[in-house]
């Protein structure tokens, strides 16, 4: 997988390899099937081939195929146009109504013409983080607006989450996250929240974190939320973000947070694409690069630890749940209620439960 990954990444980065890539992808060897099946898996089959587009390599793209990604970039791209009006009409709303605000993560991105093609990036949800005070303030008023919210599961209920629960419109493309907080773990002295907001700028009718905030909130997110630092794994669409916006900073050296999920983020990043500096000569980076090298050479140590890391979290999972089962009557009597669900749940049998 290791040379999937490094071949998809010539194709994503900002170096100049053109000619590299046209030898390359004109052999009689490369599997244009592969190709599509590896960047759908990395979650940057779009990407790919608007960088493609971008390096002039279109022609060596099968012709059928060529038709196939031309389409699916062009249905994003009208998706995330659609995604961007939703962001301004939400901007505007908030605004209004005196809620400070700032969009973040792939949005932000979008909003800030960060890509060459609105069709470059797949974007998930709409976040947002707004002030904790007026975080049910913001909620009510997408609810008055005919948005809906999905039910919390039966932990996530009286859970402290970073954000409530996803907001639908039957005639809107995004699903609305509302954050307070952005990351699970409390670490406010690498990203505070109240910083961010403080700091926003305005960029085509919506506020949005200054790029180097960004970067961060995409690292963190991927590190801290999606358990990257944990897994030891990289994300290569947060690469290719943090990608863009260096690139638009004119970024030539990693002057970021030496927070030690920047440093672990960056070192993998460094794997596949052109460092921002030399290899350090921290022990520490040096444990990380061999322990990754290893984990992906070797199949079935890579499982293994995969395996033993799925267990733990969902080791301290049963554990929050356990203390939150002890402290709170409410919660109990909810689990109670919901005792054959629970056990199919701890069975396997669930994925979740919705309370009532």
């Amino acid at each position: 997988m290791k040379k999937t990954k490094t071949s998809i990444a010539k194709i994503l980065s900002f170096e100049s390899n053109e000619t590299e890539l046209r030898s390359q992808l004109s052999s009689e060897t490369m599997d244009w099937e592969w190709f599509v099946k590896a960047t759908s898996q990395l979650g940057v089959m779009t990407t790919a081939y608007c960088r493609l587009k971008q390096k002039g390599l279109l022609d060596l793209v099968p012709k059928d195929l060529n038709t196939y990604l031309n389409e699916i970039t062009k249905i994003n791209r009208h998706r995330n146009e659609s995604l961007l009006h939703q962001v301004k009409e939400l901007s505007k709303l908030f605004s209004d109504h005196k809620i400070n605000h700032v969009f973040v993560k792939g949005c932000a991105l979008l909003a800030s013409e960060c890509y060459t093609d609105f069709g470059e990036r797949l974007i998930g949800d709409i976040d947002v983080l707004v002030e904790p005070t007026n975080l049910y303030k913001a909620e009510q008023l997408l609810l008055n607006l005919d948005y809906t919210s999905f039910k919390p599961s039966l932990f996530g209920k009286y859970k402290k989450h970073r954000h409530l629960p996803r907001l639908v419109h039957p005639d809107r493309l995004g699903a609305v996250e509302i954050h307070s907080k952005l990351l699970r773990k409390n670490i406010s002295k690498i990203l505070s929240p109240h910083e961010i907001i403080k700091n926003r700028t305005m960029v085509t009718q919506v506020y949005v974190p200054k790029h180097e905030v960004n970067i961060d909130i995409l690292v963190l997110n991927h590190q801290i939320n999606d358990f990257g630092y944990l897994f030891k794994c990289i994300n290569f669409k947060t690469c290719y973000d943090s990608l863009v916006l260096e690139h638009i900073m004119n970024r030539t050296e990693n002057t970021y947070n030496n927070s030690k999920y920047h440093r672990e983020f960056f070192t993998l990043r460094d794997f596949y694409f052109e460092p921002l500096q030399k290899d350090s000569k921290n022990k520490n980076i040096s444990v990380v690069k061999n322990f990754y090298k290893h984990i992906n050479k070797n199949g079935i140590v890579g499982q293994i630890y995969t395996r033993l890391v799925t267990v733990y979290i969902g080791f301290i999972t049963c554990l929050n749940g356990l203390k939150l089962f002890v402290k709170n009557k409410n919660f109990r009597a909810d689990i109670w209620s919901h005792k054959t669900d629970v056990l199919k749940l701890l069975k396997g049998q669930n994925k979740e439960i919705h309370s009532k």
